[in-house]
């Protein structure tokens, strides 16, 4: 098995670095890639040269409004971390989350949903004005839940659905999709479009076939696409000689989706995978 979409602590997941390199020890995968979102943190803790892994990094960005996210593998940790710890400093952070809180007030506000409008962030880490009005609004409003029954559910159903009366088209906060694609690349990697299961106006208007020739690769499979549909993406990508990947995506094992991707052979050997570094390839 192999898992090239992981998240530790450094972002969003709940193992540790040491704790994600035992369980992926202990469970024979390999290799695989740390994905934390926006930087490549991780590679500052550990000797990634002395395990079977490729360094990795998953970036938002954003298409036509709705946000979107590319993995990059094989990069350089140091340039990713550079570029993120300017861009997300903590003057620019402030500013960002106070942005993007009062964009979603406004948008509670014209659709009547009750709110305190004292309310005010008493921290700027990042996400953390769309997680505090999310729990006011639940809190608050008795239905809301019934539209949104997650977080993560508000934030790609309405908060970057460009559909919903939520959509707040936080696009300017971003890099550009070309610019993401970009910094993928000065850092000597390869960019790879993440889990487009996730993105509801990117299928259904195919916005795939306007930026594959930017992509070096698609992560074809993903607990979030069924099995059969990641068949008809891995042989998109033939098609139009794009890389395929995938991952688990793990964050913490109360999502029960498991660390690890099982793929047969005739797959493994495409050439699809080629991007894969050889002394790591023959471990599929």
């Amino acid at each position: 098995m192999f898992d090239f979409h992981l998240h530790t602590t450094k972002s969003d997941g709940v193992l540790s670095i040491e704790e994600m390199l035992d369980t992926l020890h202990l469970s024979s995968i390999q290799p695989f890639s740390i994905t934390d979102h926006n930087h490549a943190l991780a590679y500052e803790c550990f000797d990634y040269t002395q395990f079977p892994c490729i360094p990795g990094t998953e970036i938002a960005t954003s298409y036509k409004g709705e946000i979107i996210e590319l993995l990059g593998y094989g990069i350089n940790p140091s340039v990713i971390n550079a570029w993120y710890k300017d861009f997300y400093s903590e003057q620019n952070l402030e500013r960002i989350e106070k942005l993007l809180f009062n964009r979603i007030q406004e948008c509670a506000r014209r659709q009547g949903y009750l709110f305190d409008n004292t309310l005010s962030l008493n921290s700027f880490e990042k996400g953390i004005s769309k997680k505090v009005m999310y729990q006011e609004l639940v809190d608050k409003n008795p239905m809301f839940v019934s539209y949104f029954p997650t977080y993560k559910a508000f934030f790609r159903q309405g908060l970057s659905n460009p559909d919903s009366p939520f959509f707040i088209n936080e696009g300017d906060t971003y890099l550009s999709f070309d610019e993401t694609i970009d910094l993928i690349h000065r850092a000597g990697g390869k960019a790879f479009l993440a889990h487009i299961f996730e993105y509801d106006a990117f299928r259904k208007n195919h916005y795939i076939d306007e930026v594959k020739d930017k992509l070096d690769g698609m992560e074809c499979f993903h607990p979030s696409i069924p099995m059969r549909e990641s068949v008809k993406l891995f042989h998109y990508c033939e098609e139009n000689e794009l890389y395929v990947s995938g991952g688990s995506d793990f964050h913490k094992p109360e999502r029960h989706i498991p660390m690890g991707v099982y793929l047969d052979k005739t797959l493994l050997c495409s050439s699809r995978f080629n991007w894969i570094p050889e002394n790591l390839r023959i471990l599929l």
